[in-house]
């Protein structure tokens, strides 16, 4: 896995960003909960980059852009995958 910051590409040009902003998404979170959705984020853009996502491959998904899950312990992430931008977009964390 490649840790990287809200939108900085990797070398095919996959990044992963907050929508609509850090703000929002992760506004008042201690800073190591904010650390911990940062590697979510650059472990779905590595994922996607291969075109896969934690629950399989995301061809064979008959919604692509469909708001979509991931948790960790007690952590909760809602996020896009959106292939033609190459981009994941963290939309929402629930601790």
């Amino acid at each position: 896995m490649n840790a990287r910051g809200e939108g900085v590409e990797d070398a095919v040009g996959w990044a992963w960003e907050y929508n609509p902003d850090a703000e929002w998404v992760v506004g008042g979170m201690k800073d190591t909960d904010r650390c911990a959705v940062e590697v979510i984020g650059s472990a779905l853009a590595d994922l996607a980059a291969q075109g896969l996502g934690p629950d399989g491959l995301l061809d064979d998904d008959p919604e692509p852009h469909r708001l979509r899950t991931y948790s960790v312990e007690t952590m909760l992430v809602w996020y896009q995958v959106i292939p033609h931008r190459k981009r994941v977009y963290l939309n929402r964390v629930n601790l």
